[in-house]
């Protein structure tokens, strides 16, 4: 993929749809970011690691610098932390200490346990921080290191990565590798996790949507209330006096909140309810069972199995959806189509048609 774009723009970009996303649907994911770094606190990290950190990276960290962690894992796809500055401060320099030693062989660059360019940004978790993803400052490549010195390219730079991040949060069911998006506690775990204890609590993500908030009038307020509460609104709202701006102001607040909760409560029983063996033929109408559950703007029939192929264009992204297919069953056709369709939306914008295929065919290093 090549763009005119510059990288730390890129990085903007893509991190801010991550957090907006963690925002949405993993609040202690969310809450675990820790603010931006001001320039004060970037230029001293860059004359305490004695060379200069690629302006991608100095972009990232202008948004957060670092995470506090939280469900016993880092939020980065792999499942990586994002370092505090102190943390990538200490692990440069450690390493850098480790290499010192071997300055006296014949062969640098063959036995290079760490260069100055390399600049750290993830870690296994913020306190263990002895394997994890450096910037390349020279090549602008993404790269892992362990503790046992090995490094190894993973992605073609970090506007890649976060790109990648990104799509795969907003498109799960094309998350290409191992890791995954999910939730432990509601907070985002990348998995499934290797410990049981953390497996057994792991539930994939599987791009559910976030609550559609009414708008705050008075007809959509009331579309949105359950029965009885519907009838409550009905009686207050004939006594209210519309020539109170006031009263008027506060009845719209209060019967709004209600809406929220009420549209809040519904959304999670259709989510409890897709958990279930829910079977709907796409194209058709949907179970009455099933319809009952669902809030009145999505009460429609799922989009056809022709509308999706023909809508994604792309055979190698077909090829995925049929795949999708077979492997969902009994499937959930309401989630698994309604889903696709986002995907097939999504790709129509040149930058996600990019994205979207290059999580689909695996390519890792596209940047």
């Amino acid at each position: 993929m090549t763009t005119d774009t510059p990288a730390d723009v890129r990085v903007t970009q893509a991190w801010s749809r991550i957090v907006e996303w963690l925002a949405e649907y993993a609040q202690p994911s969310y809450a675990a970011l820790r603010p931006g770094a001001c320039e004060d606190e970037i230029t001293a990290a860059e004359e305490a690691l004695g060379v200069s950190v690629p302006e991608e990276l100095k972009a990232l960290w202008r948004l957060s610098a670092g995470e506090d962690g939280v469900a016993g894992s880092g939020l980065m796809l792999g499942a990586w932390a994002l370092m505090p500055l102190d943390a990538v401060i200490e692990v440069h320099r450690t390493r850098m200490r480790l290499q010192d030693g071997m300055d006296d062989t014949a062969d640098e660059d063959a036995l290079a346990l760490w260069k100055p360019s390399w600049i750290p940004f993830c870690s296994f978790d913020p306190d263990d921080t002895d394997d994890g993803l450096y910037v390349d400052g020279v090549t602008g490549e993404v790269a892992q290191w362990t503790r046992f010195g090995e490094c190894e390219r993973e992605y073609a730079s970090l506007p890649a990565y976060l790109e990648l991040m990104a799509v795969s949060l907003e498109a799960p069911l094309t998350a290409a590798g191992p890791e995954k998006p999910g939730m432990v506690g509601g907070a985002l775990v990348w998995g499934p996790p290797r410990d049981e204890e953390r497996e057994d609590r792991w539930r994939r993500h599987l791009g559910e949507a976030p609550p559609r908030h009414p708008a705050k009038t008075l007809g959509a307020i009331r579309g949105a209330l359950p029965g009885e509460a519907g009838e409550e609104f009905d009686e207050r709202r004939d006594a209210l006096d519309l020539a109170d701006p006031e009263a008027v102001a506060a009845f719209l607040d209060h019967w709004w909140e209600r809406a929220v909760r009420a549209q809040k409560e519904l959304e999670d029983d259709v989510a409890a309810a897709l958990g279930g063996n829910i079977m709907a033929r796409p194209g058709h109408e949907l179970a009455p069972e099933y319809e009952a559950t669902l809030p009145p703007a999505i009460r429609h029939l799922p989009p056809s199995l022709h509308d999706i192929s023909a809508a994604l264009r792309h055979e190698s992204v077909r090829a995925r959806f049929s795949q999708d297919l077979m492997d969902s069953i009994p499937p959930h056709y309401p989630a698994l189509l309604l889903r696709w369709w986002d995907i097939a939306r999504l790709m129509a914008d040149p930058r996600g048609d990019r994205a979207v295929r290059a999580v689909v065919n695996g390519r890792r290093t596209a940047g």
